[in-house]
C-alpha cells in the first residue's frame, strides 16, 4: 500500500481528507494520533479564508472581512473549484488572516491564487516578513502556488486585495518544515460526490501534484443518503468516476474511501415511514444503507479501500442502543482512534512483511 511504504520510507507524509468534514473532532484526533507516532510535520494545506459558517480548524484560527464565500455546494456556482470546494472572492479591498498558537507552524507558508484576465493585486506576509505584491493578472486563467517569504517568530499570515481588480483564493499551505505527518482536512459539511463533479479536473490535478499526498481519504455518502431521491446505480458510477480521476491525479496515493456513519432521523407521529431498531421515535434515512452498499462494491473495484464507519462503531442501531441517534464529538474521536487502529494494524503487517526471514 502507497501509504505504508510513504510512512515507513518518506520523511513527510500528507494525507488529505476531501468531500465531507465529518466534524473536526474526528480529523483533529486523526492528525494527534498519527502525529504522536510518527512526528508533527504541521498543520498543512487549509480551505481559504472562513468557508462555512461554524468552521474551527484544529491549531489556527481564521479571520476574514469583505471576502465572498463560492462553492461547489451550489449547483451553477461559477466555478472553477479545486480541491477545496470553495474559494474566497474579493472585487474590494479584503482581508483574511490565519493565527497560529505556536510559530513552528508558520516555518513554511503559501497561498494558492486563481490568475486570470484582469486580476487585481493580493499582498501576502507574515507577521514579522516584508509585504510583496502578488499580481493574479494572466492572459489565461490558471492556478499557481505563491511562497511566503519565512519570517521567525511569526504567528500570523495575512492575506490583502488591494481592490485594484478581482481576486480569487483557492486555499493557504501551512508547515512546520520537518518530518513527521500532515493530516490536511479540507472538506466541508454536506459535500458528497455530486459536489465533486464540479471540480475542475486540470485544477485538481495540479493541486495533488503540489501536495502530493500518500493517503486521500474520501468522506462520502451521508449527505446522499439522507436524501429521499437518489439512485445508488447512479451514485456509484460517480464515485467510480471521481476514484478513477483521483486515481490518475495522485497515482502515488491510496484512496480510503470513509463509509457513512450509523445514522437516524425523527419519525413523525402516525407517519408510514418505517420504525428503526424497534423505537418509533426514529427513522432509518430512506437511502443511506443503499449508498454504503454503493460505496463497499465500488472502492474495491476502482483500487481504493473502503472502510465501514458503521461496523467499526457497534453495526447498525448501535447509536440507538446508546440513546445518541447523531454522533457527538466524543463519537467522532472514538471513531478516530478505531480508523487508525485499523491502519496501524496494517501498517504492523506491511512491516512484518518487509523483515527478512531469519
Amino acid at each position: 500500500m502507497p501509504f505504508y511504504r510513504a510512512l515507513a520510507s518518506s520523511p513527510t507524509v500528507v494525507i488529505l481528507q476531501l468531500g465531507g468534514s465529518y466534524n473536526g473532532s474526528y480529523s483533529g484526533r486523526m492528525r494527534e494520533l498519527l502525529q504522536a507516532r510518527f512526528g508533527d510535520a504541521g498543520r498543512g494545506v487549509l480551505p481559504p479564508g472562513v468557508p462555512y459558517r461554524g468552521y474551527k480548524p484544529a491549531r489556527v484560527s481564521v479571520t476574514q472581512e469583505d471576502w465572498s464565500v463560492v462553492s461547489s455546494d451550489l449547483p451553477g456556482a461559477p466555478g472553477p473549484f479545486g480541491i477545496a470546494g470553495v474559494r474566497q472572492h474579493a472585487s474590494g479591498p479584503a482581508t483574511m488572516t490565519l493565527t497560529v498558537g505556536d510559530s513552528d507552524d508558520l516555518a513554511h507558508a503559501e497561498i494558492e491564487v486563481l490568475r486570470e484576465p484582469g486580476g487585481g493585486t493580493l499582498l501576502a506576509a507574515l507577521e514579522h516578513g516584508s509585504r510583496a505584491p502578488i499580481a493574479t493578472t494572466a492572459p489565461t486563467r490558471n492556478a499557481a502556488w505563491q511562497p511566503v517569504p519565512p519570517a521567525a517568530g511569526s504567528r500570523t499570515l495575512t492575506v490583502e486585495a488591494l481592490g485594484d481588480g478581482p481576486v480569487n483564493l483557492l486555499g493557504w499551505n501551512i508547515a512546520r518544515g520537518r518530518p513527521g505527518v500532515i493530516y490536511a482536512n479540507l472538506g466541508t459539511p454536506g459535500t458528497d460526490v455530486d459536489a465533486m463533479d464540479r471540480w475542475d479536473p486540470t485544477l485538481v490535478r495540479q493541486e495533488l501534484q503540489h501536495l502530493t499526498p500518500s493517503l486521500i481519504v474520501l468522506a462520502v455518502g451521508t449527505a446522499a443518503g439522507l436524501r429521499d431521491s437518489i439512485s445508488a446505480a447512479a451514485y456509484a458510477e460517480d464515485l467510480a468516476a471521481r476514484l478513477r480521476e483521483l486515481h490518475a491525479a495522485a497515482p502515488q496515493a491510496a484512496l480510503l474511501v470513509l463509509g457513512p456513519p450509523d445514522e437516524y432521523l425523527p419519525r413523525r407521529r402516525n407517519s408510514r415511514e418505517p420504525v428503526a431498531c424497534g423505537d418509533p421515535q426514529w427513522t432509518a434515512p430512506p437511502n443511506l444503507s443503499a449508498i454504503r452498499l454503493a460505496q463497499r462494491v465500488v472502492a474495491p473495484r476502482e483500487g481504493a479501500y473502503f472502510w465501514d464507519w458503521q461496523a467499526a462503531t457497534g453495526g447498525p442501531c448501535a447509536m440507538l442502543r446508546r440513546a445518541a441517534p447523531h454522533l457527538s464529538a466524543a463519537a467522532y474521536r472514538a471513531t478516530a482512534e478505531a480508523l487508525f487502529r485499523t491502519l496501524m494494524d496494517g501498517y504492523r503487517r506491511y512491516r512484518e512483511a518487509l523483515r527478512p526471514a531469519e
